[in-house]
């Protein structure tokens, strides 16, 4: 009996072995495994901002497999490949590829495993920008100098590649132009040979807008510039001054309308609640019946400060300096009036009695009267606006001296 179990046991566990097999060759006939080769680009991941590559990793052949319910979709995008650049130093170094799979899917091989990669330094280098035009305008029509918006290129990269960067240049087709140009143009970098330079670098703006006034000469003029402030400043501020880069604009037109023109406005610019300098680009408005030729906005400055005020201080002391021993001094009147001008706050906090002093000087005077100036002294940051008096009399005398031996006399008995 034992024997016919022991049997039946071992037929039963044959026959699951046999199901298991059966499905996993039913499963691999309807979804094979397979392989696939892909091309990968490789990613610069964590390297730190004040470094920069000289050479990039380029592509990383990928083979994988898997289900080819799986592989037969599997594109490029669904596979990471990167560099891991956290402990990069300037220099050269082998840098490992790091390959990310979807789940179900083994890696073969990749090829390269590794990049040989070039660290250096990061720089920055600002350079003006320089129009290069092409071509005429119209015959009976003249170009003028192209205005750039902005002017300046700032150019991040290695040391290496900074020093072949020599110019920064626009480009710009005159092609028969009748009328203004205006467009955006890419910039390009060029070596001091002029060849350009290879993009191992990033610039900033990549795209500058170019003004090319185009006109008839006979019909320009050139006009003062006036700013249209609206608005105040902050409470206790007040503007100081506005300035304008540049101060003048060229204009054309015909003669009868350009003849009653006399400046041009830029658009208002609104200054409520300032309390600092404020600098910003405006625009410029075209007088009715004319057109600007050169640039379309102009950097506006407005300048502010604190407003003063102004205080009264009556009644201070008047005293005197270096005074000998021997003199004796009367100071006519003894004391004056003071008006004082600087910020509320600071007036707010003067103590007149320890901070303001009023003195005569009567050094290497001899005894008798004297017409001397009154020297204020007060707080920096607060001006004297008025003193009076500001000269006094001031009476010198002998001293009496006792000596040993005086006495008063006293009367008989």
């Amino acid at each position: 009996m034992y024997q016919l179990l022991r049997k039946d046991v071992a037929f039963k566990g044959l026959a699951v072995l046999l199901a298991i097999l059966l499905w996993l060759y039913v499963v691999n006939s309807k979804n094979p495994p397979m392989e696939k080769t892909l091309m990968v680009p490789v990613a610069v991941l964590n390297l730190q901002d004040r470094l920069v590559l000289r050479n990039q990793p380029g592509e990383v052949e990928v083979r994988v497999k898997g289900p080819s319910s799986v592989i037969n979709s599997l594109t490029s995008d669904d596979v990471k490949a990167s560099v891991n650049m956290a402990a990069a130093e300037q220099g050269t170094g082998d840098y490992p590829v790091d390959v990310k799979l979807p789940t179900g899917v083994e890696l073969v091989f990749k090829k390269p495993v590794s990049y040989l990669l070039t660290v250096d330094a990061l720089e920055t280098k600002q350079l003006p920008i320089q129009v290069i035009t092409k071509g005429k305008v119209a015959q009976g029509y003249s170009s003028f100098e192209p205005v750039l918006i902005p002017s300046m290129v700032v150019v991040r990269g290695s040391a290496e590649v900074l020093k072949k960067i020599d110019t920064a240049v626009v480009t710009v087709d005159l092609n028969q132009a009748t009328q203004n140009i205006d467009l955006n143009t890419p910039v390009s970098l060029l070596s001091r040979d002029g060849n350009p330079i290879p993009d191992d670098y990033e610039v900033s703006p990549k795209e500058v807008q170019v003004l090319v006034p185009i006109t008839k000469p006979d019909n320009t003029i050139t006009v003062a510039i006036k700013p249209q402030i609206v608005g105040s400043p902050k409470e206790g501020y007040q503007v100081s001054g506005v300035t304008i880069d540049p101060e003048t604009v060229k204009i054309s037109g015909p003669y009868e309308i350009l003849s009653r023109i006399n400046h041009v406005a830029t658009a208002p610019l609104d200054i409520t609640g300032i309390e600092d300098n404020y600098a910003t680009q405006v625009a410029l408005i075209p007088p009715d019946g004319a057109s600007l030729v050169y640039q379309p906005v102009v950097k506006i400055l407005v300048q502010v400060e604190p407003v003063a005020v102004e205080k009264t201080i009556t009644d201070i002391p008047i005293a005197v300096t270096n005074p000998a021993e021997k003199h004796k001094y009367v100071i006519k009147p003894e004391k004056l009036n003071l008006v004082v001008k600087g910020l509320k706050a600071d007036l707010e906090r003067l103590d007149p009695s320890r901070e303001v002093k009023a003195v005569v000087d009567v050094a290497d005077l001899e005894a008798g009267t004297h017409q001397l100036n009154v020297k204020v002294e007060v707080p920096e940051g607060l001006q004297i606006v008025k003193a009076e008096p500001d000269t006094v009399e001031v009476q010198i005398t002998e001293e009496e001296i006792k000596t040993e031996g005086q006495a008063s006399a006293a009367p008989a008995a």
